[in-house]
Parts: C-alpha cells; sequence; structure tokens
C-alpha cells in the first residue's frame, strides 16, 4: 500500500538473481551464464539510452478513492519525481469489464494503461487509474460496467479526488479517456469542471451505432432497461457542452473506432464554439499504437497539453 518505484531495466527475477550471484562466485560457473547477464546488462543500458530525453523516475502508489455515491474505488497514483505540484489526469478506461491496468476480466493479460501512466510520468504528468466498480479490486455489482451512468458519477468523483491531492496542480487538473472512457472523460471532466480533456481513439456516434454486436451483447448482458443511455448518448453533443479545452488524438489504422470520428468530435466543438486541438498519429491502431508502441512524439505532445 506504499510507495512502489517504478523499475524499467529489472531483467531478472530476484531469484534468479541471487541464483546467478551464487554461481557467477563458484569456481565451475559457466561461461554461458556470463554471457546472459552481460546480456541483460546491455539490454539494460539500451534501455536507459532509449528512454525519453528529460525522462523522470516515477513512484506508484496504490490508493482507495470514494466514487459515484461514495462506492470505493481501488485505484493507482503514478507520480513523477521531483518536486510537485504536478499537472495530473485521470486515465478513463474505454469498454468492457476492464481493470485500472487496462486488462479485460477472463482475457489476456494487459497493461495498456500501465504503461501509458508511465510514459506520462516520464514527462512530468500524474496519472489516477482505477478499477471500475465491480472489477479487480473495487466492489460492486460484476455488470455495472455496463452502467454508463455510474461510471460517469466515478469519473467525475475521481477527477475531483485527484485535484484535491497535495501533489497535484489544482490550476492543471483534467482527464484522460480511451475509447467510451473519452466519452464519460467529456462528460465528466464538465461535470467535474477539469481544467483540460484528452480523448483517445474515442467515439463519435452512439455505441448502438458502432455495430450490431455491440448492441446485441449490450442488451443480453445488461437487459434493455440498463443499455438504453449507454446505447443511445451521444458524444458530439458531451464534446460541445465540454467549456474547458479538448485534445482529440487518433490513430488513422484504428479498425475499432474509424479516424472519420476524430474529425466528427472536432467539428461538434468547433460548431459549439469550443477549443480544440486534433493531434493524428499515423498508423495508429484502436490502442495508438504504430507497431507495439505509441510515438514518443505524440506522448511528448499530450504531456505539453496536460500541462499547458
Amino acid at each position: 500500500m506504499g510507495d512502489e518505484p517504478l523499475c524499467e531495466t529489472d531483467f531478472m527475477h530476484a531469484g534468479e538473481h541471487s541464483q546467478a550471484t551464487r554461481r557467477d562466485h563458484s569456481p565451475g560457473f559457466p561461461r554461458e551464464a556470463r554471457y546472459r547477464r552481460s546480456v541483460r546488462t546491455y539490454l539494460a543500458i539500451i534501455v536507459a539510452l532509449l528512454a525519453p530525453v528529460g525522462a523522470m523516475a516515477a513512484t506508484k502508489r496504490v490508493v482507495t478513492l470514494p466514487g459515484g455515491n461514495g462506492v470505493p474505488l481501488a485505484g493507482t497514483l503514478t507520480i513523477p519525481d521531483g518536486p510537485g505540484p504536478h499537472p495530473a489526469a485521470v486515465i478513463v478506461g474505454g469498454f468492457g469489464p476492464g481493470t485500472r491496468d487496462g486488462a479485460i476480466v477472463g482475457g489476456p493479460p494487459g497493461g495498456l494503461y500501465a504503461a501509458w501512466a508511465r510514459a506520462l510520468a516520464d514527462r512530468g504528468v500524474m496519472t489516477l487509474r482505477y478499477d471500475k466498480r465491480g472489477i479487480g479490486d473495487s466492489p460492486g455489482p460484476a455488470l455495472a460496467w455496463l452502467d454508463l451512468p455510474a461510471l460517469t458519477r466515478d469519473a467525475t468523483a475521481a477527477i475531483r479526488w485527484l485535484e484535491k491531492r497535495p501533489e497535484t496542480d489544482r490550476a492543471r487538473t483534467g482527464a484522460i479517456g480511451h475509447s467510451q472512457g473519452g466519452d464519460i472523460a467529456l462528460r465528466s471532466g464538465r461535470d467535474a469542471r477539469a481544467d483540460m480533456v484528452v480523448t483517445m481513439a474515442a467515439p463519435a456516434r452512439p455505441l448502438g451505432r458502432l455495430g450490431a454486436g455491440i448492441r446485441r451483447l449490450i442488451e443480453r448482458v445488461g437487459g434493455r432497461r440498463a443499455a438504453r443511455e449507454t446505447l443511445t448518448r451521444d458524444p458530439r453533443r458531451d464534446a460541445a457542452r465540454l467549456p474547458a479545452p479538448a485534445l482529440v488524438v487518433h490513430g488513422t489504422r484504428d479498425e475499432t473506432v474509424p479516424y472519420r470520428d476524430a474529425g466528427a468530435l472536432v467539428a461538434a466543438r468547433r460548431a459549439a464554439g469550443r477549443p480544440v486541438d486534433l493531434l493524428t498519429i499515423r498508423g495508429a491502431d484502436h490502442s495508438l499504437a504504430v507497431g507495439r508502441r505509441t510515438p514518443a512524439t505524440a506522448w511528448g505532445a499530450i504531456a505539453r497539453f496536460v500541462s499547458s
């Protein structure tokens, strides 16, 4: 529950390290084992050299925060090294029963949002990510992730909680929402009076229009009544109503939410006279990755927007 330093260059488990150390000091230590240790050392040096210019160390802190209606949510703060207060943002996860790190319950392990938090911390931005209610370490009904109004209340409460933290710059606090989380960030950003909102691969149409498969899934699992707002809420309306500046980030090879949705969100903002910027990542997919990672230049632009 305390501070946990992030380490990107530890390529050995603790047990393996102790065993290798013992063997290294024995007369018969195999040459191959010494070679493997040398390779690990070189890899660590390469990782350090490839880190972004000005990259900072960061600390993870496990926290519990009150969500909407006081429901406790389990979360993780990722705090940049150095003196605060820091610009800060809540990472709002996308559609589905996802954990704070971006893994889907019952699916393969993943850590998309944990990686995003590290990338932003390297650039001086503090983040909060949390398990949705009923997922991971957050209590609640197993199907609560289908309740869009509740998810929005939770995100609103998270922004307000983050703003009050002593490490946070209260004049630079907002939300970064991925996929459906982008629409949630737009609505909760307005309700919490956030200083900025970033949408990442966010749809510009109700979920019910993204495909019959999504509509059938929500209706089958959550029931027609619970699915109504989730399926019909229009992100363009939420985009137009947010007073704070917004940055719309989208990849050109997103096969889940087409790139044209980014243009629709930007158009809705401009029609309402709201400040908006568009960041296009050429060749990026729905996770904003080109190949296996989001370009460093994109993270630099996002961090500058949050910090401005």
